[in-house]
């Protein structure tokens, strides 16, 4: 058994369904093109830390029970996340979302130890930390079982005895995008919240009509031949990710920081741009810079662009399941290095959400989608998860804000990770998980870059 592993106690594993009678006997949501596309993506994990001082007795017997209860209750109006993914068995390609009355979430509760110094202060910080020690407190998605179904939720809350809590999430990404897994936490936190009489208000019922995305050009039958039928990615990927040596560690842009970088911009590529643009060119340049990349070397970075509003036909906010596109964009790294790097990097970011604002339809492209993202596989790729606008730090149960959120699932992809910042509206974090020598580069390129920005 690893250190890791030998520092969580297991106190107990249940299974949490929504209450009995209150949702369909049985639900079908087949999978979408959209749903599709991130068959073989894997899991999106995160990890929220809460100050709570009570001792794991207290918590167990006074607060775990109503935490349970509203679970359910959020399952009652979220109940497809409850049941499995699937293969069809009226379709040969066909994926869906299968539910029936009873199903449920693996939930597990445990207690860290902290046997080799990990204490929540440590664990919940921004400063680089080894990334196997948050690795336990995330849930792993139960093996498929007898029928061959997928689980598509896991919940764990690991105790840290009077001093705090994590409550570790892990969800599939076929079954829904950021936005709709950040929808299904408010739903969880408010109900947590009323149930300790705090009056907060009720969100809006997810909409899970699926017949609402249209596929006019039948890329469901595209996306299934060309991606529909890979073999499981997360296991290969867990497994490259834990034979190496990395750190995790958050960033944060201030807002006078977003201000400074907006004006810098805006003087040098003469362009308006938003937070995020500025974000991401800054966060773009500081990485390629630590990884030292040769001038002629292109360097890519693809972020996501919430779609639900720009359909012909637009979907509900409340729009369950995946509706993102991709943005796609690429300077050589002497480029980015450059005296204006930033500024160049923020021009084509821009640049390009200017144009997917501008399209008709924002998946007019999506039939080139598979080829052209299996062909980024070998290149200099940074990519991002998470965004600023799902207000993770939002996420109360009653017991305040979240200390610190993570999205340890970087750790596969080497993404970026993404949020508002917690300690001022206006402000960014950004997260990375990198080689430790990487992780020590970009903060020095990152912390140098903002007193360049501030003098």
């Amino acid at each position: 058994m690893s250190p890791q592993a030998e520092e969580i106690r297991v106190i107990e594993r249940s299974q949490v369904s929504p209450p009995p009678g209150t949702t369909v006997a049985e639900s079908i949501l087949p999978l979408t093109f959209l749903d599709l596309f991130w068959l073989n993506a894997g899991v999106v994990e995160r990890v929220f830390f809460y100050s709570l001082p009570h001792s794991t007795s207290y918590f167990v017997d006074s607060i775990l029970p109503n935490l349970k209860s509203s679970l359910s209750v959020a399952l009652q109006q979220f109940y497809p996340l409850a049941g499995k993914l699937r293969r069809s068995p009226d379709r040969d390609d066909g994926y869906e979302l299968h539910y029936v009355d009873g199903d449920a979430v693996a939930f597990t509760v445990a207690e860290h130890g902290g046997g080799s110094g990990d204490d929540f202060d440590d664990l919940s910080g921004s400063h680089a930390r080894d990334v196997k020690r948050v690795v336990p407190l995330i849930p792993q998605l139960p093996r498929p079982d007898g029928d061959g179904g997928k689980r598509l939720l896991a919940l764990q809350v690991t105790v840290f005895p009077n001093r705090g809590v994590a409550l570790g999430v892990t969800v599939h990404h076929a079954a829904c995008d950021g936005s709709s897994s950040m929808q299904f936490m408010s739903w969880w936190t408010a109900a947590c919240a009323r149930t300790g009489g705090l009056a907060v208000a009720t969100p809006p019922p997810p909409v899970l009509d699926r017949s609402l995305v249209k596929d006019p050009q039948d890329l469901y039958s595209l996306y299934y031949k060309g991606i529909g039928v890979g073999g499981e990615a997360t296991e290969t990927m867990a497994k490259k990710a834990a034979a190496l040596d990395t750190a995790i560690g958050t960033f944060t842009l201030g807002a006078e920081h977003i201000t400074r970088l907006k004006e810098m911009v805006s003087s040098r590529a003469k362009v308006r741009c938003s937070t995020i643009v500025v974000t991401f060119a800054f966060a773009w340049v500081c990485l390629v810079k630590a990884r030292a990349i040769e001038s002629d070397e292109l360097s890519l970075l693809i972020f996501a662009a919430e779609c639900r509003e720009k359909l012909r036909a637009p979907l509900p906010a409340s729009y369950f399941g995946n509706c993102i596109s991709g943005c796609l964009v690429d300077l050589t790294a002497g480029e980015l290095t450059g005296e204006d790097g930033v500024a160049a990097a923020a021009r084509v970011i821009g640049k390009a959400i200017e144009e997917l604002k501008k399209k008709g339809d924002p998946f007019d492209d999506a039939a080139h989608w598979p080829e052209k993202y299996k062909n980024l596989m070998s290149q200099q790729v940074l990519s991002v998860a998470g965004s600023p606008r799902f207000r993770v730090y939002d996420m109360d149960f009653g017991w305040g804000r979240p200390r610190k959120v993570e999205i340890p699932s970087i750790r596969y992809t080497g993404a970026m990770a993404a949020a508002e910042s917690r300690e001022e509206e206006g402000g960014v974090e950004i997260g990375f998980v990198l080689p430790k020598h990487e992780m020590e580069e970009f903060e020095k390129h990152f912390t140098g870059g903002l007193i360049k920005l501030l003098h």
